[in-house]
């Protein structure tokens, strides 16, 4: 009969088997889960790294029974060349050393078939720090890892693809500035031959090297966007910052386009402060004035372009805006993508870099860019660039 005055020997003696009780119960719980889980590995290994325990998950993905593999050295898991880079220990070692391995890689099935394994291993001490063994859990990742890899053809084919578009866009650009700049010297060549006394006018002579020198121009222009995506690709592309004044700097810009512009039926306006002054790389500003600025006329020629520059709360806003043709809602959000094209190149040529380089240079600066646009109602531009670096 329990005792009723309070004999303390009595109550620890309850407690001591409720206790025991308990502890029973989580260890059957422990069991039935370890048991009951199919789609895990889950084993023990002694300290030596010999197979102590094996669950049904195991025998499932691995393909052994227990009698088959208790005892075992668990290195028979992994393929020859790993056992004998000596891979299994060394991953023992890792756990006794920083109480856990993790690793995903090949493992051998009993019917030497491999699968992409994720693999943990956890050191297990007692009370005492004492190396009881190893707890390993496997699960099995194949189709995790034949899905990555689709993924992965599909994206290197996507790069080829890309990659032989752009060649093939490359060569025809810069065929375009050669074909007229080869022909006008050659007919420089024949007036020059043909001409009395060998000797032309000031004025055709002037004419024809115009065109030359457009041409060339074109072509220096061309060569330095595949250096820039070069420099850009391998991390390489540094600024310059001196104290600069982007208002002069973009009415010069505009001017160069004037011709352009009256060429294509376009009107250029500008809103700028009269000075808008911070620390920029002066000429990679520049390059981003005449992306933009050419782009406009590029897809919004025959309308009017608007260009804007002020300075507010301690950014400089740069702004282009063309009534063209637009973007596509789709094209979006990949219009600073590299070699990225939102029309036809038979219609209008380019690279696919101008855009791409400027995204690369404002966010060097630390600003931002971004567009609005929508199918025939033209595009604007918006740069925003602090006017001292962070």
């Amino acid at each position: 009969m329990p005792d009723t005055n309070g004999c303390p020997g009595s109550a620890r003696s309850i407690a001591y088997a409720e206790q025991g009780d308990s502890k029973q119960d989580t260890a059957d719980q422990l069991r039935l889960l370890i048991e009951s889980v199919t789609d895990h590995a889950i084993l023990t290994l002694d300290v030596s790294g010999h197979v102590a325990s094996w669950n049904p998950g195991a025998e499932r993905i691995k393909g052994y029974r227990a009698d088959e593999i208790l005892g075992q050295h668990f290195s028979r898991f992994y393929p020859p060349e790993a056992v004998a880079a000596n891979k299994p220990q060394r991953g023992l070692d890792v756990a006794m050393r920083e109480g856990r391995f993790e690793e995903d890689g090949w493992r051998v099935r009993k019917d030497g078939s491999h699968f992409w394994a994720n693999v943990v291993i956890t050191a297990l001490f007692d009370e005492t720090g004492q190396l009881r063994g190893f707890g390993k859990v496997t699960r099995d990742f194949t189709a995790r890892y034949q899905a990555q890899e689709r993924r992965e053809m599909e994206r290197l084919r996507e790069a080829l693809r890309i990659r032989d578009d752009f060649l093939s866009v490359a060569s025809h650009e810069l065929r375009t500035p050669l074909t007229p700049l080869q022909l006008k010297l050659t007919a420089i060549r024949r007036a020059v031959d043909n001409a009395p006394n060998g000797t032309l006018s000031s004025e055709r002579v002037g004419r024809d090297l115009d065109v030359a020198v457009r041409q060339v121009r074109k072509l220096v222009e061309l060569v330095d966007d595949l250096l820039d995506v070069s420099r850009i690709s391998v991390g390489q592309m540094q600024l310059e910052r001196t104290p600069a004044d982007l208002a002069p700097l973009l009415r010069e810009v505009i001017a160069r386009y004037l011709p352009q512009a009256t060429q294509v039926g376009s009107n250029v306006t500008l809103e700028a402060a009269t000075s808008v002054r911070g620390e920029w790389d002066a000429r990679r500003m520049e390059q981003v004035m005449t992306n933009l600025l050419s782009n406009a006329l590029k897809y919004g020629a025959g309308k009017p372009i608007h260009v804007s520059l002020r300075a507010e709360d301690g950014m400089a806003l740069l702004t282009v805006r063309d009534q063209g043709i637009g973007i596509a809602t789709e094209a979006l959000p990949h219009i600073f993508d590299r070699f990225m094209r939102a029309v036809s190149g038979r219609n209008y040529g380019g690279l696919g870099l101008g855009l791409y380089i400027t995204h690369q240079v404002v966010t060097a600066h630390g600003g931002d860019i971004r567009v609005d646009s929508a199918p025939g109602q033209g595009s604007t531009f918006s740069v925003r660039l602090p006017l001292a670096p962070a």
